[in-house]
């Protein structure tokens, strides 16, 4: 009755909101699915996809990843002989670890050999072996695959290694996870797609039925089914066309043909949204809508974006970039793609470097192809430039005296706020605590004060305290030094302070 009634509202969303008929035609009896794009990650169709439910023998995934996180160390070759404990012989032979296929105590078999049990007729007595061989004992071996699913990002609790008893995974991390040993580990389609499995006389079906005994799924090369009672009839599959690959997850269906039925609907679904979403990508074009004319040093400035043409929404790179070099924090690897839809650059340029800034607005696909807009905006060669001045040009203070110097810092260049690094100095060293990486200038005004304490025991002599605006080798802001001179003298000798009125401004910049 649910499904007849989403089945429902979506053929009213149809007639209504434009919904692409496929929507419509779902009708899974599962109760999570999640459908994924495999090349971009892209989400192509869900449904209660972030419950956490028994995956059942779809844990094996997880098991069979690490085993080839051990290939790829080095640390096992598929050749090498792995030796079967009697704990593992005595749980091939229990129906209660389904899949039972026997195993003999003290026999070795090869890796290749028990990832084909694993993956094919779900031996999960074969998960054992390998995990004992892995970590000495299943529960280390779990205490791995916790971790590895925290690393990978997974949604997913796991207590036993073969999903023989509950564990639990939504049905986005189980695709997550099905993508990432994928693009990892291609190899393991070599085994997940062949249709069954010969071992010690017998042979064995691959439990994933669209390989076997069920109408062929085309281009279909696996993945892995879970049942037991706690989980209901799970499966999660993978099928490539035209170079496009498409993940199923089904949770929780209500039989073994309707998992697969559930699986084989969802596939198509995700394949024709794959093909519209694609044919989204080819239309889209990008154009700029905003943009200054010029511009200078300090003055912060806006360039704007616009997409056209997207049929569909879809998934994809956006960064901007500024002469040729991508902004810090204007990058997107997932940007969600709508039409019409704008993106904003907000920049400040720092140094002159040319006569013109290059701005561009870049969309890349999975594919690498990119849709790009871009400018060339003229720089105007204006360095922001400051004045000031001390309230002390010079000073004669005896040891223990104190001196409030004040520096008062003006500009006529029309920026709301400028930040620069500005610092105190002494004899040419940067005082501790009175440096500052961003000193804001708001409306071309600002003050910086320094308290100056004459140790007890100064010697006597010449000395010289600046305030310094900027850097020395900065294109986009001429420095600025503020100084005054500061003679220290005996307590005997009377102490004078000469005040900035008293003195010529210090107005100008440093040359």
């Amino acid at each position: 009755m649910r499904k007849k009634l989403i089945a429902s509202v979506l053929a009213v969303l149809v007639l209504f909101c434009g919904l692409a008929p496929g929507a419509a035609a779902l009708s899974y009896q599962a109760e999570s699915v999640f459908v994924m794009d495999a090349q971009t990650g892209e989400t192509l169709y869900e449904y209660n996809a972030d419950v956490a439910r028994v995956p059942a023998s779809m844990t094996k995934v997880l098991t069979a990843y690490i085993i080839y996180q051990e290939l790829e160390a080095g640390r096992l070759t598929l050749d090498t002989q792995v030796k079967v404990s009697h704990n593992a012989a005595v749980k091939s032979r229990d129906a209660s670890y389904p899949t039972a296929v026997p195993l003999t105590e003290g026999a070795t078999y090869s890796v290749d050999t028990l990832l084909h049990l694993i993956m094919i007729p779900s031996a999960s007595a074969s998960c054992i072996v390998m995990a004992e061989h892995i970590s000495g004992s299943e529960s280390a071996f779990v205490a791995r695959m916790n971790q590895t699913a925290k690393d990978l990002g997974l949604n997913a609790t796991y207590y036993n290694c073969h999903g023989a008893q509950p564990n639990y995974i939504t049905a986005r991390s189980q695709a997550k996870l099905t993508r990432r040993f994928i693009n990892d580990y291609p190899d393991i389609l070599r085994i997940t797609s062949k249709s069954g499995f010969s071992f010690n006389g017998a042979y064995y079906n691959n439990t994933n039925h669209l390989l076997n005994t069920m109408a062929p799924y085309e281009g279909l090369d696996g993945f892995k089914t879970g049942t037991i009672a706690e989980a209901g009839y799970c499966v999660t599959t993978t099928a490539v066309r035209d170079g496009r690959r498409v993940i199923a997850v089904v949770m929780k269906s209500t039989s073994d043909a309707q998992r697969f039925a559930d699986s084989r609907q969802l596939l198509d679904y995700g394949f024709a949204e794959i093909q519209k979403r694609d044919a989204a990508r080819k239309a889209t074009s990008v154009q700029l809508t905003a943009a200054p004319d010029s511009v200078r040093p300090y003055q912060p400035f806006t360039v704007t974006a616009r997409l056209e043409g997207v049929s569909a929404s879809y998934a994809c790179k956006a960064q901007w970039y500024v002469n040729g070099a991508a902004v810090d924090g204007y990058g997107n690897s997932s940007f969600l793609t709508a039409d019409h839809k704008t993106s904003t650059l907000q920049y400040t340029l720092k140094e002159l470097a040319g006569d013109t800034l290059d701005i561009a607005f870049v969309l890349t696909m999975f594919d690498g192809t990119e849709v790009r807009c871009e400018t060339a905006l003229p720089v105007e060669q204006r360095p922001v430039e400051y004045g000031g001045s001390l309230n002390i040009r010079s000073a004669a203070a005896y040891p223990g005296k104190t001196l409030l110097v004040t520096a008062d810092i003006t500009g006529e260049n029309g920026i709301a706020r400028v930040q620069l690094p500005a610092r105190w100095q002494w004899d040419g060293a940067d005082i501790a605590g009175y440096s500052n990486a961003a000193f804001t200038i708001e409306n071309d005004a600002a003050s910086s004060e320094y308290l100056l304490r004459i140790p007890e025991d100064a010697s006597e002599g010449s000395h010289e305290l600046s305030f310094v605006l900027g850097d020395a080798d900065s294109t986009g802001a001429k420095q600025l030094i503020l100084r005054a001179d500061i003679q220290i003298v005996s307590p005997e000798t009377p102490a004078e302070e000469v005040p900035v009125e008293d003195a010529p401004a210090e107005d100008a910049p440093a040359a």
